[in-house]
């Protein structure tokens, strides 16, 4: 596994299939991983993610075979074998693997492992969930019918079959109790508080759990939490000194000279508390540009919710479009480029309407991403189950650092270099937007995110899909791999105002980054453009798609797979909050 598909796609809590049968994937507690390396050595720095959104935790990554000289063969994250049921299909026996004995109707293996392990290549497919975020194997000898108690029988019989499960009974050998699978599969059950990932430690529950397949797309999803890195932050001495090993010192200190700052990170290092080599990277940098980087890192970040950290971004990316930002070259030789955007390099173009969009490539990015946890079941209403690992000291949640490429695209600025609002939009779909953005709560949308129910934001959200597909064409990346942040501010006084724009990036682990086929097409992005815009209007899926109109307990407007959908990997929100006939009617 890489440990991109660790941070996006697995993590604490997930089913991994493998060659041997399916297991957990263990919290980092539980991991072993750090028995390989210390916290501090595995910490990404990230200090506006970590002081705002996580407030306070710090970043691990985890580590690879290579990176710790392992060879590819050796396992070096702990899973368990999960679930512990199996079926053997020959004789239809539901059973656990115990005491060196498998189905009890097959002949003994030879070898004890050779029971083991076909027991967990029959692994049962099913098991129980509740949207508290619990997971645990399905209690079949609890939902039998037992016709004598107490009965506990070791193993049951799997009768019938087909494609329903109502065909199929589980039946108890002893009593010849039974249950029908396909009402124990619609019934609620007692839910045992279970996180296997965190061990064998129960925790009360009062929500009823439901029998799943572990190979469902909701069993878990992961809740991703994402940071651009953006000046001033983004050089390399600011991430040294946001270090967990340093930042303590700068905030508990006064350092008015480079002298004072060298003593005490000295002082550390004698006591092996900060590796050397980032005390030597450290002391190679001018007092002038140490004391402003030391400036810098004791500033409060002042941010508490994602809306506002997008806020930052946003305006980061505007005053870089319009001033550009160059390249902030590392004093350590092969460390990767955080930010740059060349000023000369950013183009504008006329959509349909006559209105200038303005594109600006971004040659040089960094993106860090965290698992802040997943929910099982229930995506929106769902309990959000921490992947936070506490060492004792500090928080710390499991990340990712990757480097590319991406294109900002908005509205462009006006001639008194203020930020343009958005263009004056109209028609039926903006004011079903705009109630649902005001009343929240009438339309069955609580649980949204109010500022992203704003037209303004669909209208990006909806446009953005669109360039996805059309850049995937020319690009040389899959539209899978390329990601979409989608930006709004509104005005304080004036709701129905906004102005917002879409960062669409492609990025990958490692110093190299991409390879420029992203920025590439600034140049061409009128034919981008024309792409996006020639078949808004139709979709092969019309009239059903077409006809679809947004409004109470609904999360979309006209939009379907064929004209508006994209993987879930690069869509944000999960392919909601789109609407296709609000961009046709207000075209740029």
């Amino acid at each position: 596994m890489r440990p991109s598909q660790y941070i996006t796609t697995y993590g604490p809590g997930a089913i991994l299939e493998g060659p041997n049968g399916p297991r957990i994937i263990n919290n980092i507690a539980h991991s072993g991983i750090l028995d390989y390396k210390r916290i501090d050595q595995l910490e990404i720095v990230d200090q506006r993610l970590s002081e705002s959104l996580l407030n306070g935790a710090g970043i691990i990554r985890i580590p690879t075979n290579a990176e710790l000289n392992l060879s590819e063969s050796k396992s070096i994250y702990e899973t368990k074998q999960f679930p512990q049921w199996s079926l053997c299909i020959k004789h239809n026996r539901l059973y656990r693997y115990q005491n060196n004995r498998g189905c009890p109707s097959c002949p003994p293996a030879d070898v004890p492992y050779m029971g083991w392990l076909k027991s967990r290549k029959e692994a049962i497919r099913f098991v129980m969930a509740c949207p508290n975020g619990h997971l645990d194997d399905v209690n079949w000898g609890k939902i039998v019918k037992h016709r004598r108690r107490p009965c506990y029988p070791e193993y049951f019989i799997w009768k019938g079959g087909g494609g329903a499960l109502k065909n199929v009974r589980i039946v108890c050998p002893n009593c010849e109790g039974e249950v029908n699978l396909g009402q124990a599969y619609a019934s609620e059950h007692e839910c045992t508080g279970r996180l296997p990932e965190a061990g064998n430690e129960t925790f009360s529950c009062d929500k009823a759990a439901k029998i799943m397949q572990r190979g469902a797309s909701n069993i878990r999803v992961a809740e991703i939490v994402s940071s651009l890195t953006i000046p001033k932050r983004d050089t390399r001495l600011h991430q040294l000194l946001a270090h967990s090993a340093i930042i303590g010192i700068l905030l508990s200190s006064d350092i008015n000279t480079k002298a004072d700052l060298i003593g005490k990170l000295k002082i550390m290092m004698d006591r092996k508390r900060l590796p050397e080599e980032m005390f030597v990277e450290i002391n190679q940098y001018e007092e002038e540009l140490i004391l402003s980087a030391v400036k810098d890192v004791c500033e409060e970040i002042d941010i508490s919710n994602e809306h506002d950290y997008r806020v930052v971004e946003y305006e980061a990316l505007q005053i870089a479009a319009t001033r550009g930002a160059p390249l902030q070259v590392s004093s350590t030789p092969g460390a990767p480029p955080q930010f740059e955007v060349n000023r000369q390099d950013v183009r504008r173009f006329v959509g349909p309407k006559g209105r200038s969009l303005r594109v600006t490539p971004i040659s040089r990015l960094r993106v860090v991403m965290v698992q802040a946890g997943y929910r099982r079941i229930d995506m929106v209403n769902g309990e959000l189950v921490s992947t936070v690992h506490h060492d004792g000291i500090r928080e710390w949640y499991p990340g990712l650092e990757t480097f590319g490429e991406g294109i900002f695209i908005d509205l462009g600025l006006g001639d008194n270099q203020e930020p343009y609002g958005h263009f004056e939009m109209g028609g039926d779909e903006f004011e079903n937007w705009m109630k649902a953005f005001s009343n929240p709560q009438e339309f069955g949308l609580g649980i949204v995110e109010k500022n992203n129910l704003h037209p303004v934001f669909v209208w990006w959200h909806t446009l953005s899909h669109r360039l996805i597909s059309s850049l995937s064409i020319d690009s040389g990346y899959s539209s899978a791999s390329i990601r979409e942040r989608i930006f709004v501010k509104i005005d304080e006084n004036d709701p129905r105002k906004a102005r917002g724009g879409v960062l669409l990036y492609t990025t990958q682990p490692g110093g190299d980054g991409t390879l420029g086929g992203l920025i590439g097409l600034v140049n061409e992005f009128d034919k981008v453009l024309h792409l996006v815009f020639r078949d808004v209007d139709t979709c092969s899926n019309d009239p059903l798609c077409g006809e679809e109109a947004f409004g109470p307990n609904r999360l979309n407007g006209p939009s379907c797979y064929v004209c508006q959908f994209v993987s879930e990997t690069s869509c944000e929100h999960r392919n909601m909050l789109l609407d296709r006939k609000l961009l046709l009617n207000n075209l740029p």
